[in-house]
Order: structure tokens, then C-alpha cells, then sequence
């Protein structure tokens, strides 16, 4: 799965359970149909075909977690399909068949169009929320409540005023609901936007907008969690306290500024680049081999040994670097000493240079 930023990995992770829940349930259906004495064709034919769909929209999703806006529609756009044609069915069958009765033959699923648009006003922003509201109360009511309006002896049983409850008032009464819930995610979101901000600020470094350590100690944990392959690159600016006491700190941190942005623009999307303290950065980069962290170190280092750094002229950089060994137990002490001690290598050897652990 793609990295996604925490809150969307908590919808996606969401989605994908609703999605396995509403496909265990229309297995566990078909399979309730099929053991019936007399099943109806109907019932034998759309849970099935609805418990393939959605496994097959968890499969779409898992390995393409960015098209999720894509399979809520198709969630939706199934559910409402598969909940009409039932609804479609037994009405028109009752209607032209006297000896046969609504309340009696529909089966019990008048409560899921309740959950169908209850999500739907939860996923979607209100104004397509309000329009397949719409639809999907269409689609699913006009049948039903045709048929108990005209049959007033099926509508005043008990399960001809629960069908008349389900698929009129409640829903309506959503519909009405529509324009609080409005309100209720606007303030969710300005909450999240909010905590976003906060979070941002917390986990990057002030003067070069790259992360700092805290925020790339959580970067390195959840690297190490994940158990994938991949490499650190710790990067050192040679002789940085010479720049300080000549130029001053003010100029210092305009070459640090300049340092991070130049390292950052030689790196691939997959790179990570952390101030970790004074003039030493970290980058993570995860997939990746120690031959090919090499390269990517050499590349870095010569984007910065390339044009000068106003207005001091040429700075070098040196680089240690050390990639996973899972075949170790490796954990991040390890990693974090190897890379240390490759970069002490490196400056130990004339500086300028790429050292690996």
C-alpha cells in the first residue's frame, strides 16, 4: 500500500472494514437464501453478485488506496442497485398478484437503506450526499410506499407501518437532518485542518522546513515497523563552525537553508531529509540498497560541492551511510551508530566524501 498521511490511512482502513463487513454479510445471506425450502430467484441471485463486487472494490482499493473516492461511489452506486431491485420486484409481483402479499414476501432489509444513507451523508460532501440521498430514497421508497398506500390493509399491519416507518419518515427526517450534519463536518474538518497545522509545526524544523527530530524519530520508527528494506544517508557540513565564526550565524543559517534545500531537491520523492541537529541532517530513504544509497549519497554530495553558496563560495559535505540488516535483528541504535560511524570515516579520509557501514 502507498504511504498516506495518518488521517487518511485511518478513512482508508474505515472503508476497506465497511466494505469486508457489507460483503461478509451479503455471503452470509446468500448462503441463508440457499438453504431456504423455496428461495427467490431475486434472493439467490443479488447478494451473491453484490458479496463479488465488494470483495472485488477491497481488492481495488488495497492496491490502489488513492482511487478510494472512487470505490465509495461504487459502494454506494452497488448498494443502491442492489437494495432497488428487490424493493422493485416484490412490489410490482404483490401488485399483480392478489393472492400474494407485500409485508409478507419482502424480505427483512428496510433497515439498510437507513445504513446506505447514513453513510452516504458521512462519506460525501453534502451536496452529492443530498443528491443520491435523493436517488437512492427514490429508487428504494416509490415502490414500497405506492403499493402500502393503495393496499391500506397491508399498510396497518405491523409490518406494513415498519416499511412505511423505514422508507418514509426516517428517511425523511435524514433529509432534514442533512444541513446539521453539514455544519457538524465543516467544524470537523476545521478541527482537522487545525490539528494538521499544529502537527505540521510540531514536526518540522523552523528555519529549513525540512523535518526535525522529532518529527523524523517518528519517520525512522515507523521505518523500522514496517520492516522494509532501506537506507540512512547522515550528511555533515565540513568545517560549518569556520562559517559561524567567519561570516556569523545570521550568514550560517542562510547556508543551512541553502544546504537543505539543495539536498532536498537532489533527492527522489521517496527521500526524507532531516535536520538532526546543528549542521548534521538525515536522509531515509526507504526500498532501497546500500549500493544504490551510495549513489544517491554521491549525488547528493555533488550538488553540493557544485555551485558556490552565497555568500560564501563553495561548502563540501561528507556522508556516512548504513542500510537495514534484517538478517541482524537490526534496529534503529544499530542503523543510526553504522551511519555515525561511516560519516566519522568519511571526515577522518579528507571530507568530501561518501563512507558506508
Amino acid at each position: 500500500m502507498q504511504q498516506l498521511p495518518i488521517d487518511e490511512r485511518a478513512f482508508y482502513r474505515g472503508v476497506l472494514t465497511l466494505l469486508l463487513l457489507t460483503a461478509f454479510i451479503a455471503s452470509a445471506t446468500s448462503v441463508l437464501h440457499y438453504l431456504e425450502p423455496e428461495p427467490e430467484l431475486m434472493d439467490l441471485v443479488v447478494p451473491p453478485i453484490a458479496a463479488l463486487i465488494n470483495i472485488g472494490l477491497v481488492i481495488w482499493l488495497r492496491y490502489r488506496p488513492k482511487s478510494i473516492l472512487s470505490v465509495i461511489y461504487s459502494a454506494i452506486s452497488v448498494g443502491i442497485v442492489a437494495l432497488s431491485l428487490p424493493a422493485w420486484y416484490y412490489s410490482l409481483r404483490a401488485f399483480y398478484s392478489p393472492d400474494v402479499l407485500l409485508v409478507d414476501i419482502f424480505p427483512p432489509i428496510s433497515s439498510l437503506i437507513i445504513v446506505l444513507i447514513v453513510l452516504v451523508m458521512i462519506m460525501l460532501p453534502p451536496r452529492r450526499a443530498f443528491l443520491l440521498m435523493l436517488l437512492a430514497w427514490g429508487l428504494n421508497a416509490v415502490p414500497i410506499l405506492s403499493y402500502l398506500i393503495v393496499h391500506q390493509d397491508e399498510l396497518w399491519t405491523p409490518r406494513g407501518q415498519e416499511m412505511f416507518m423505514s422508507y418514509g419518515l426516517v428517511i425523511l427526517l435524514l433529509l432534514v437532518l442533512l444541513p446539521f450534519q453539514q455544519r457538524a463536518r465543516l467544524q470537523i474538518e476545521r478541527l482537522q485542518n487545525d490539528n494538521s497545522h499544529m502537527h505540521s509545526l510540531a514536526e518540522r524544523d523552523a528555519l529549513t522546513q525540512q523535518y526535525n527530530r522529532w518529527g523524523g524519530q517518528q519517520l525512522l520508527d515507523d521505518f523500522m515497523r514496517s520492516e522494509s528494506r532501506g537506507s540512512i544517508i547522515m550528511l555533515d557540513i565540513d568545517h560549518f563552525k569556520l562559517i559561524n565564526d567567519t561570516h556569523g550565524h545570521l550568514i550560517g543559517d542562510s547556508v543551512l537553508k541553502q544546504f537543505a534545500a539543495r539536498v532536498n531537491g537532489a533527492l527522489r520523492s521517496d527521500g526524507h531529509l532531516i535536520r538532526w541537529g546543528g549542521e548534521e541532517f538525515l536522509v531515509l530513504i526507504r526500498g532501497i540498497d546500500d549500493r544504490d544509497a551510495c549513489i544517491v549519497a554521491e549525488r547528493v554530495r555533488s550538488a553540493i560541492n557544485g555551485d558556490a553558496f552565497p555568500p560564501v563560495g563553495k561548502i563540501t559535505a561528507s556522508a556516512g551511510v548504513a542500510s537495514r540488516r534484517d538478517k541482524d535483528n537490526d534496529t534503529l541504535e544499530k542503523l543510526l551508530a553504522r551511519a555515525d560511524k561511516a560519516l566519522y570515516e568519511a571526515k577522518l579520509n579528507g571530507r568530501d566524501q561518501v563512507a558506508y557501514q
